[in-house]
């Protein structure tokens, strides 16, 4: 059956999507004291990707920035083979 207002077609939205239903999940338990189980919430692609941190940054920066440097000025580049 179609809806019979954009109201009710955003309701029905809001209702069929997991990302809503995980919300109201989260708040309930927070409301009543329940402790999150983790085995309930599948796990994310982002739990596991790597992060590196700001001194593992600033040495990529720097190595791309010499390298840069190097070829500015006609000499060869040392990471040219490393970048595709």
């Amino acid at each position: 059956m179609a809806p019979r207002s954009i109201e009710e077609w955003f309701y029905y939205k809001l209702l069929s999507s997991p990302g809503f239903h995980r919300f109201v999940r989260k708040v309930y338990r927070k409301v009543n004291g329940i402790k999150e189980d983790p085995f309930t919430d599948p796990p994310t692609a982002f739990q596991y990707l790597y992060k590196p941190t700001s001194l593992q940054k600033f040495k990529a920066l720097r190595l791309i920035f010499w390298d840069e440097m190097r070829s500015t000025f006609g000499f060869r580049r040392r990471l040219g083979d490393r970048f595709k």
